[in-house]
């Protein structure tokens, strides 16, 4: 990949409000946190399909996001807002919330036994990062 398209991956990172970390990848590009995961601009794209020299062109948009970045985007504001009562929200409020936390829960006990058996301080900083977004996640589920 050259110098060009790595600058400009990186452009669009922190033009997405990412933060560009203190530490690189093995790569030797610096490592951004998006929307709480570790990513790196070269190695968590996929590549274009004419993945050559050539300059990227307004025809060839770089991804939005990388591949290890979760948001819930396909949860569609519109979907809502095209019920007619104002209690769409309020009645799908119970089951959403359940499934988030079932889905925080099941990430926790993801991470338990990798903060365990973890060496590498940095990651296991990250980890601990990662523990404490999804507890505050929790937490506010709970109000």
């Amino acid at each position: 990949m050259d110098e060009d398209a790595v600058l400009y991956k990186i452009t669009r990172l922190l033009e997405q409000g990412c933060t560009m970390l203190a530490t690189h990848h093995d790569c030797g590009a610096p490592l951004f946190r998006c929307k709480g995961e570790i990513v790196c601009p070269v190695c968590s794209f996929p590549e274009p399909p004419a993945a050559s020299n050539e300059h990227l062109s307004a025809s060839t948009p770089a991804p939005d996001s990388p591949r290890t970045v979760r948001s819930p985007s396909h949860l569609r504001s519109a979907e809502v807002a095209e019920e007619p009562s104002g209690r769409a929200g309020d009645e799908q409020w119970p089951d959403l919330a359940a499934r988030l936390r079932s889905s925080l829960l099941r990430r926790l006990q993801e991470l338990a036994p990798a903060i365990e058996t973890e060496q590498d301080l940095e990651r296991l900083r990250r980890e601990l990062d990662c523990v404490e977004g999804l507890l505050r996640a929790f937490k506010a589920l709970q109000q």
